[in-house]
């Protein structure tokens, strides 16, 4: 059995800081032995992010659009499969064996065309039983042979599959010739005893088979003139009864398999899958990727396996900024340094929350707590996202632990910590590049309180003339966000680093953003003046009021 990947993923609009924490951690995780976890993002990467990854020449994670329980996580893999010309005993014999009561019909390339169920077979027995349809026959020779277990003489076109009509021979020697007639003899397959008038007539009315039943075989004479017709000749071991039941097992699959049955993409949510099999008398149903292979079944036992994707959450701890389908997934790590927010749980799990300016803080003294020397290039990871997070260790967030942390990775790596910490903010000051929303989404979170929901972004700039042109654009496309996301107030924190100053740009409830006691210099501008933290000093003040 295989192990479960285990993924390590930041919060849906992810930072520098929140990517670089799924890569180091992740490659600690591997380097202390648990190969199995994959550092993995919710979000596209800034900007920032692209320029420090490019520099140290790191990939950026793994994409997942959510954690999400999808049909391919449960499903039985390489199902058990019948293809569409096999003969209906083959087919019964199959389900019988292996106590399918569903099993799906494939072509001998591999693609899907329908199942059969065993209602499917009642429907086939049942159809025969009646008198109108009991001697209709659609088959190939050699299936023939294989149902009734009979002694093939010579076949001619034995692997065609032909509908026709079974004969009985039991009538006198007019009667079966008007049959024939009726019939058109070049379809049908004559099943007859050791009556050697009915045989003769038979060959000669150029039937497609004779079936010599209870073991008798033909003389020498309708032998040589069954050849010569083109007649193909069966012995079977059995009665005549026997052998007209036995023979429409003979029947190929195509014949009785529904095409329109039920099938599932991999891909497709299993609580939606669920909800419609449950409703429904399926106990089971195929599943079919885009090129119409079948690649898996989904049974009602597999619905019945926990198979939650396993998460490690990193710079985040809040239902509302997680990957989405977090609800579904199983969380057994936290590693933040955040507020502890709405999150629950159903088992004890590793929970850390502490108060430094960086998650790559602690993932850095983790490394030193285990006996690891991080390798150079995630060495430059973790202290590229320590300045980011800390402005260049000049956020009021920094302590002496971010300063410590960021020391010793510069050391490591021979890198200037101011250098680069101004190489990584001049890399994302170019605003003109990104649209409105694409800025406000730079660094962007949600914050819930009660019915209250606030969405904050935040950008870091060397200077404000560019943020003068375009702070129209950017209160409108916060003004969208609002309605787009229904939140209370939409904000956008403009830091310049150099100056250690914000803007605080808003729309919606400005009632809220004037109760924290900012001074409002323009509509919808709010001068915070000695601020660089959206998390230490913003955030906490502008929650405080919605309590």
């Amino acid at each position: 059995m295989s192990v479960q990947n285990i993924y390590v993923i930041g919060h849906r609009n992810p930072d520098t800081d929140s990517i670089c924490a799924a890569l180091t951690y992740a490659r600690l995780k591997q380097l202390t032995g648990h190969t199995n976890v994959i550092a993995a993002r919710a979000g596209e990467i800034n900007v920032q992010t692209e320029f420090v990854l490019n520099t140290f020449g790191i990939e950026m994670p793994v994409y997942l659009p959510d954690v999400k329980i999808r049909v391919k996580d449960v499903m039985t893999s390489e199902p058990l499969s019948v293809h569409m010309d096999m003969s209906v005993g083959d087919v019964l014999d199959f389900m019988s064996g292996y106590d399918l009561l569903i099993v799906p019909v494939t072509d001998r390339d591999g693609q899907y065309r329908g199942a059969i169920t065993l209602q499917d077979l009642a429907k086939f027995y049942a159809r025969h039983a009646d008198a109108a349809t009991s001697n209709r026959i659609v088959a190939s020779l050699t299936g023939i042979v294989k149902a009734i277990q009979g002694n093939s003489l010579f076949l001619f076109d034995e692997n065609e599959t032909h509908p026709g009509r079974i004969v009985v021979g039991a009538m006198e020697t007019d009667g079966f010739l008007q049959v024939m007639e009726y019939y058109s003899a070049e379809g049908c397959v004559v099943i007859v005893g050791d009556r050697k008038e009915i045989q003769r007539y038979a060959i000669e009315s150029h039937a497609r088979c004779l079936i010599v039943t209870g073991g008798f075989l033909p003389d020498k004479n309708i032998l040589d003139l069954a050849q010569k017709k083109r007649v193909s000749v069966i012995s079977s071991p059995y009665d005549t009864a026997t052998t007209v039941r036995l023979m429409h097992l003979s029947t190929p699959a195509r014949e009785v398999y529904s095409s329109d049955f039920y099938s599932v993409s991999p891909y497709d949510l299993l609580l939606d899958v669920k909800s419609k099999m449950l409703e429904s008398a399926l106990r089971g149903c195929p599943v079919v990727d885009t090129d119409g292979k079948l690649t898996g079944i989904l049974t009602r036992r597999d619905l019945l396996k926990d198979f939650r994707k396993k998460v490690i959450l990193v710079d985040h701890n809040e239902a509302s900024q997680a990957i989405a389908g977090i609800e579904e997934a199983e969380v057994i790590e936290v590693f933040d340094h955040h507020r502890i927010g709405s999150f629950q749980t159903l088992h004890p799990i590793l929970f850390v929350a502490e108060p430094v300016g960086c998650t790559n803080t602690l993932i850095a003294e983790l490394y030193e707590k285990h006996g690891v020397e991080p390798e150079i290039p995630y060495a430059g990871l973790m202290l590229s996202a320590i300045l980011s997070d800390t402005v260049i260790l000049k956020s009021p967030t920094t302590t002496e632990r971010d300063k410590k942390a960021a020391v010793y990775l510069a050391g490591l790596t021979g890198l200037d910590i101011q250098r680069l910490g101004e190489d990584i903010f001049n890399a994302s000051s170019d605003l003109l590049k990104k649209s409105p929303a694409e800025i406000i989404r730079t660094d962007y979170k949600v914050y819930e309180v009660g019915k209250d929901k606030i969405g904050i972004g935040q950008i870091e700039v060397i200077e404000m003339l560019t943020f003068e042109k375009l702070k129209d654009a950017l209160l409108g496309a916060l003004n969208k966000l609002l309605l787009e996301e229904r939140l209370t107030v939409a904000c956008l924190l403009v830091s310049d680093i150099i100056y250690e100053n914000s803007l605080l740009l808003f729309t919606g409830d400005s009632g809220i953003v004037t109760r924290i006691g900012y001074p409002v210099i323009a509509p919808n501008i709010a001068e915070l003046k000695g601020v660089l933290s959206r998390k230490k000093q913003l955030v906490p003040r502008l929650l405080s009021v919605l309590k």
